[in-house]
């Protein structure tokens, strides 16, 4: 029989050289959950200071302009963080911190990989590279990654599209579902009572639609009060700059990053939430943490009519389908949820009541403690 340790005994750090300080999934839901169970952990990400919150010691590495020399000293100085701090379990969370997860697992340390999308399918959307070498870097990434799931302790793979790639029992199924609590506003008043407002909240990639919802609300006559509240960054600044010149911009209430707090608020003062993601190859198959967060919040949804979208739409009735490169269906789907406020609440309370029932993070938060415990033989 093994012989059990004391959760606070086992040091953890999470490390991101590619995501944002205070990923959601990263610090506010894994790293923070973890350490509410009792287990040390430490967050190695870009930033400037050293920094403890929730629980969650903050240990910055610089932000890298360069993406060649983020992927070599940036994942060297992030693993060199892991050591200095006597690191028993590594958890990486981008492609390319996989070299260094191989370097930790040569000294003895556990290694965990979250798959937080399919980076394979995800090379399409990369439009700062270029077509003839896309082929190649999807070879490459799905060699690369299966020699980490058999040199690797665990993978959590984000959606069970991703996690149907990996066939060892070691991977496991930890959503990028929401906290439940975090996007619901104190006061949430009744759809009727609410100003004629569609959300967006999210990814302003090409991908993301942002240019269709530009344009469906550019469709509403200048005097309607009908508008589109539009939080989050535009990754590329020529993108940005076409968006912002279609007409339909005039009708949009444009926030930049905004965060948990302010979209929660967002959210509380909206009729509708927008999904209107483009048909990539790593979206068709994705679980959008966007459903849920809209769902939490109570709002029906207008989402992209794809077969597993439309799945979860239909099962629970909570929103409308829409070809996402069509901007007049978006348009009259905005246009019957906000003349229709008692059945546009309803579908928003099936959602939510969806989410309530399985797609929250409380249930993913036990699956996520549940695997620590079993690699490193712990209990609070």
């Amino acid at each position: 029989m093994t012989a059990t340790v004391n959760r606070s005994a086992v040091r953890v750090v999470h490390i991101t050289t590619v995501h944002r300080p205070f990923d959601t999934r990263i610090f506010s839901k894994q790293a923070v959950t973890l350490a509410a169970a009792g287990y040390d952990v430490a967050l190695v990400q870009q930033g400037e200071n050293p920094d403890k919150r929730s629980g969650v010691e903050i240990l910055p590495i610089p932000t890298y302009r360069s993406r060649l020399l983020r992927m070599t000293a940036g994942v060297a100085r992030a693993v060199g963080h892991a050591v200095r701090h006597r690191a028993q379990v590594v958890h990486i969370h981008d492609l390319e911190l996989v070299w260094g997860g191989l370097l930790l697992k040569a000294t003895g340390r556990r290694v965990i990989y979250d798959i937080h999308e399919d980076v394979a399918k995800d090379l399409d959307d990369k439009a700062y590279l270029p077509g003839w070498i896309v082929p190649v870097a999807r070879a490459a990434v799905v060699v690369f990654e299966r020699f980490a799931e058999r040199i690797f302790d665990a993978q959590c793979a984000a959606t069970r599209a991703i996690a149907a790639r990996f066939k060892r029992g070691s991977t496991r199924l930890i959503r990028n579902t929401p906290i439940v609590d975090e996007l619901v506003a104190p006061t949430n008043r009744p759809f009727a009572e609410r100003a004629p407002v569609a959300a967006y909240v999210g990814g302003l990639a090409a991908f993301n639609g942002a240019a269709s919802m530009v344009e469906a609300i550019g469709l509403f006559p200048q005097d309607s009060p009908i508008h589109l509240v539009m939080g989050g960054r535009f990754p590329d600044d020529r993108f940005q700059a076409d968006v912002q010149a279609l007409s339909g911009w005039r009708k949009v209430d444009f926030r930049g990053w905004v965060d948990r707090p302010q979209m929660a608020a967002i959210l509380a003062d909206a009729r509708c939430g927008l999904v209107v993601y483009h048909p990539t190859p790593n979206v068709i198959e994705s679980e959008p943490n966007k459903f849920f967060e809209y769902l939490t919040a109570g709002l029906p949804l207008i989402a992209s009519d794809f077969p597993a979208w439309r799945a979860f739409v239909e099962e629970h009735r909570c929103g409308i389908l829409v070809d996402p490169h069509d901007p007049r269906a978006i348009a009259d789907a905005i246009t019957y949820l906000i003349e229709h406020p008692e059945e546009a609440e309803a579908m928003g309370q099936r959602g939510r009541s969806a989410v309530l029932t399985d797609y929250n993070w409380e249930t993913d938060a036990a699956r996520l403690v549940a695997l620590y415990d079993e690699l490193t033989h712990a209990s609070a």
